[in-house]
C-alpha cells in the first residue's frame, strides 16, 4: 500500500511537469545537466576513459566539448522522459518523426519483427510506435529494483499502447502471438554490457573488444524475425527527433553465427561517430575483457 501511495504521488508530480512550459523543463534540464557535470560529477571518469578509449584520434578538447554535450544531453533525456506521463499522441507524434516507415511495414508483413535499438538520442519516445502499425508492440525491458520505479516506467512506457516484457519472458510471448496469428514488432536495446554468462565472444567496436548481447540473434533466428535497426537522430529543434529505419536481417537469409550482431554494431558504432554526444557514455560498458572461454574474434 505504501509503494502504491508513492508511486501515486510520483505520477502526479512527473504529470505535473509534463504539464508544464517546455522553456521550463529545459530550464531544468540545463540545471540538472550542470549539478552532474560540475557539481555531483557524475560518472566523469567513466565518461572521459569511454570517451578516450573510443576516440584516441580525437584532441583531449574534443573529447571535452563531447563530454560536455553528453551531460546537456543527458538533463534533456530525463526530463523528456518524466514528461511523457502526460504527452498526448499528437505531441509525442511531432516530437518522433519516422522517416521510411516503409521499411518496418515491408518486414513486418509477413513475419514477426525486432526493432533492433540502442541508447542513443531519445529512445523513449519509440513507445508510441504502436499507434503506427496494427501489429502488437512489446517493448523488452529489465525489471528494476525499486518497485515504485517499476511501476512508473511500466505505466509511461504502456501510455500508446506498447506492453513492456521482460527479457526472460520475451520469447514466449513471440510465441504466443505468432500462435494468434499475429505479427509482433519486439523493441529491443541491445547496446548494453551482458554478463559473462551471456557473453559468448568478443568483437571489435569504437576500437575496442566489446561484448554484445546475443538475444536478439538468438530471437531473430529460432523464430524467423525480420531485424530492422532503428536509428535515432537530433533535429535542429530542442527536444524533436526523427526516425530512420535500416534493415539488418529479413528473416529468411542464411547467415553465420555473429552476422546479425555484427551488423547491429556496424550500424550503431556508425551512428555514434556522426553524433558521439547522444550515446550514453555514462554505462560502463567495457567492463569485460576476452579470455580463453571468450575468445576475441576481430
Amino acid at each position: 500500500m505504501i509503494e502504491k501511495i508513492r508511486f501515486r504521488i510520483l505520477w502526479t508530480m512527473a504529470w505535473l511537469f509534463g504539464k508544464s512550459p517546455r522553456l521550463f523543463q529545459y530550464a531544468v534540464s540545463d540545471f540538472i545537466s550542470f549539478v552532474l557535470f560540475h557539481l555531483v560529477k557524475y560518472r566523469r571518469k567513466v565518461v572521459e576513459a569511454n570517451l578516450r578509449n573510443s576516440f584516441p584520434e580525437k584532441s583531449e578538447k574534443e573529447r571535452r566539448e563531447i563530454e560536455r554535450k553528453f551531460y546537456r544531453h543527458l538533463g534533456d533525456i530525463f526530463v523528456e522522459t518524466i514528461a511523457l506521463s502526460a504527452m498526448s499522441e499528437k505531441e509525442l507524434k511531432r516530437r518522433l518523426v519516422y522517416d521510411n516507415k516503409e521499411v518496418v511495414d515491408k518486414a513486418s508483413a509477413d513475419r514477426p519483427m525486432i526493432a533492433a535499438m540502442s541508447h542513443f538520442c531519445q529512445w523513449e519516445y519509440t513507445i508510441g510506435y504502436q499507434m503506427f502499425t496494427p501489429n502488437p508492440v512489446k517493448a523488452v525491458y529489465h525489471p528494476l529494483s525499486s518497485n515504485v520505479a517499476e511501476m512508473f516506467y511500466k505505466k509511461m512506457r504502456s501510455r500508446f499502447g506498447t506492453k513492456p516484457v521482460t527479457m526472460k519472458a520475451v520469447a514466449r510471448e513471440v510465441l504466443r502471438e505468432v500462435e494468434k496469428g499475429h505479427k509482433p514488432i519486439v523493441a529491443l536495446i541491445a547496446d548494453q554490457t551482458p554478463a559473462y554468462p551471456s557473453i559468448k565472444n568478443f568483437i571489435t567496436f569504437l576500437n575496442q573488444p566489446t561484448a554484445f548481447f546475443t538475444g536478439m540473434e538468438t530471437l531473430a533466428l529460432r523464430f524467423g524475425m525480420s531485424v530492422v535497426f532503428m536509428a535515432i537522430r537530433r533535429t535542429e529543434k530542442r527536444g524533436f527527433y526523427r526516425a530512420k529505419f535500416i534493415l539488418l536481417y529479413d528473416g529468411v537469409e542464411s547467415v553465420g553465427e555473429d552476422v546479425i550482431t555484427r551488423r547491429y554494431a556496424h550500424v550503431l558504432e556508425e551512428q555514434i561517430k556522426e553524433s558521439p554526444e547522444c550515446w550514453i557514455w555514462s554505462h560502463r560498458r567495457w567492463k569485460h575483457n576476452p579470455d580463453e572461454k571468450h575468445p576475441y574474434i576481430q
